[in-house]
């Protein structure tokens, strides 16, 4: 037990546990939200240069992965690749397979040239890492690493195939050939031994930045293909020799008996028992061959018996950049589009707790959004506080009616109304920290899980105003709603996935007594009409469009896959609009717009009827979806 290296194990089992306690904790908390990338360094690297590159933060990085990446560098300069040896949780299952392997005597150790070209892979899979990241704003490594492809549960993000393989080459290589990932298809292992050569790497930096600042406009890709393929060719070159190494192992010749059990520890396989100094690239400084030599004083950390440093500076780096992280945010994107003088003169509205704004995507909707307004010169997104800020023209805004245009009022069917009620109940409420439509799809989860309301909406105000309706007669008392909308926490289901999230809302006002309305007039104030018009519409005088009159029925449950049912309709030239309304008794009817010299009424009710709705993406693609759609009567043409 004496030759066990427990400062290494106590990090292994502690980053493992937690892990594992998150992971069961997910299970069986369905309220528990875990974030298994708080402080990946990696990620915050790729961010870094996504951010250097197009002024954009990849994916939900936030300045907190990005300070772990910093970090990273700092440590492997000065002292090794710590985070591979004492952290990295593929580099720990790599570690112990590879221990059973040994015991089974099935792993080896390749050497030479086949050493030598296995671990070109790992710099052709960071170049690709790298190169699409930086093109996409988007995390390419998402699509393959093992780790996050079984701490998210495979999701959307993930490419199953690759993050198959990419498991099988951990847990099966890992048996037969020494830290095959680590060694031979890690991205990260190959971005840490270009660090080890931060010579190289800065140098490539810095005459980059001097060649962009002179003017001349030298695409990305480049440097990257210097950097990684130096890299490679240092890591081969100089692999027992690398410059600058400030804190390596050393090995006191005149004491050293020449057992070789520092040599056999080694999880890297470097022979440490043939070195004075152990400078080798593939050293993390874990300190596996200090507590295995059996002779004092033998194998020291630059001739001095201080076994604990490792793990003591992995802990001051690991607090150095979670608290650097909290200094400052980096924006998730910056963009301005006015000119000098507008942006010169604008004026910065802030506001935060937008829910929607949680990613480089939702950023990036949410900037061309705005773009379309009159008077706004720019936008800045922050995701880890869901904040955005605008640059506006100060003549024609004010804080309140920036607010007003970002607001979008919400109208959510929850549950249909039964025939045998004639009326309808409703409550009026503001509600703070409500206001984007992620909330009101949380306070639909909230109601329908909760309460028997029928349906909501709200209104712009500050705060927001929600009117909430329920069947006459099933309205609950005010002190369960409240607690129903106060919910701290949230879990629900959506599209075969479960979500869990922390509720901030809080009820501000709640008038006193309800209104009664009929049924009819519930209908009329929950209806969004549908109006889309494609097939040169306007081209068309009035006297050659007839129109086709469906009763929607049930079909107006379907009111999210209409796109697919217009563009499926659209592929009938002499079809030219769509558009839904209410008649008299509040019946929702589908209206169909035709030109009566192209198509008839027969081809328009096949054509809702048929078993598979073919549409068009935006890029020109096409699609096909089973019909959800049913139209059991005929329409009437008008």
């Amino acid at each position: 037990m004496k030759k066990q290296n427990w400062y290494k194990l106590i990090y292994q089992f502690a980053i493992i546990g937690i892990l594992t306690f998150m992971g069961f904790r997910l299970l069986f908390d369905k309220a528990y939200s875990p974030d298994f990338e708080a402080y990946c360094p990696f990620g915050g690297l790729q961010a870094l240069g996504s951010y250097l590159t197009m002024d954009s933060l990849s994916c939900s990085m936030t300045s907190t992965q990005i300070m772990m990446g910093v970090v990273l560098f700092i440590g492997i300069v000065l002292f090794s690749r710590l985070f591979c040896g004492y952290i990295c949780p593929l580099g720990t299952i790599g570690e112990w397979i590879g221990k059973l392997g040994e015991k089974l005597k099935v792993r080896l150790t390749p050497k030479g040239f086949i050493d030598y070209a296995l671990r070109l892979l790992k710099y052709v899979l960071l170049f690709i890492t790298f190169y699409f990241t930086l093109k996409s704003s988007e995390l390419f490594c998402k699509k393959f690493d093992p780790y996050y492809a079984v701490a998210s549960g495979f999701n959307a993000d993930v490419v199953l195939l690759w993050a198959l393989l990419a498991i099988v080459a951990l847990v099966v290589g890992s048996m037969f050939i020494r830290l095959f990932w680590c060694r031979y298809l890690c991205p990260l292992g190959a971005l840490s031994a270009i660090f080890k050569f931060s010579w190289w790497f800065l140098g490539i930096i810095a005459v980059y930045a001097v060649l962009l600042i002179v003017g001349l406009d030298i695409p990305y890709i480049y440097p990257l293909v210097v950097i990684t393929a130096g890299g490679y060719i240092l890591e081969v070159a100089r692999m027992k020799k690398v410059w600058p190494d400030p804190v390596h192992i050393t090995r006191n010749t005149d004491t050293c008996i020449d057992c070789g059990l520092c040599s056999e520890t080694c999880p890297q396989g470097i022979d440490v028992a043939s070195m004075k100094k152990v400078t080798h690239t593939d050293c993390t400084l874990c300190g596996d061959c200090l507590h295995a030599c059996p002779e004092k004083d033998t194998l020291q950390i630059n001739k001095r018996n201080m076994k604990w440093l490792p793990a003591v500076v992995l802990g001051a780096l690991i607090i150095l950049g979670v608290a650097a992280g909290t200094l400052f945010e980096l924006p998730t994107i910056d963009q301005k589009w006015g000119t000098p003088e507008q942006i010169e003169s604008a004026g910065v509205f802030e506001m935060s707790g937008l829910k929607n704004i949680k990613c480089f995507g939702s950023s990036t909707a949410f900037a061309n959004q705005m773009r379309r307004v009159d008077g706004i010169y720019g936008v800045s997104t922050y995701v880890a506080s869901h904040t955005v800020h605008i640059l506006y023209d100060t003549t024609m805004y004010n804080d309140e009616k920036l607010q007003k245009m970002i607001f979008v009022p919400v109208k959510k069917v929850i549950e249909p109304v039964a025939k045998d009620v004639d009326s309808v109940v409703y409550y009026t409420l503001t509600i703070d920290k409500f206001f984007d439509p992620l909330d009101a799809t949380y306070l639909q989860h909230l109601l329908d899980q909760k309460t028997e309301a029928c349906g909501f909406q709200s209104d712009f105000a500050c705060p927001v105003i929600v009117r909430i309706y329920f069947p006459a007669g099933k309205e609950p008392d005010r002190e369960t709603l409240v607690e129903a909308i106060e919910s701290k926490s949230l879990t629900f289901t959506s599209n075969g996935n479960e979500f869990h999230v922390k509720l901030p809302y809080r009820v501000i006002t709640f008038e006193d007594q309800p209104a009664t309305i009929s049924k009819a007039e519930y209908a009329s104030a929950m209806f969004v009409p549908t109006n889309s018009r494609f097939n040169g519409f306007s081209g068309y005088n009035n006297d050659v469009i007839s129109r086709y009159v469906l009763t929607m029925g049930k079909n107006s449950s379907l009111k999210a896959r209409y796109t697919y049912l217009i563009s499926h309709l659209s592929n009938d030239k002499g079809v030219v609009a769509f558009e839904t309304m209410l008649d008299s008794a509040g019946t929702e009817l589908g209206v169909i717009h035709f030109v009566d010299t192209i198509t008839v009424p027969e081809n328009i009710f096949s054509a809702v009827n048929v078993d598979t709705l073919v549409f068009h993406y935006s890029d020109g693609r096409t699609g096909k979806l089973a019909n959800p759609f049913n139209f059991p009567d005929p329409g009437i043409v008008k």
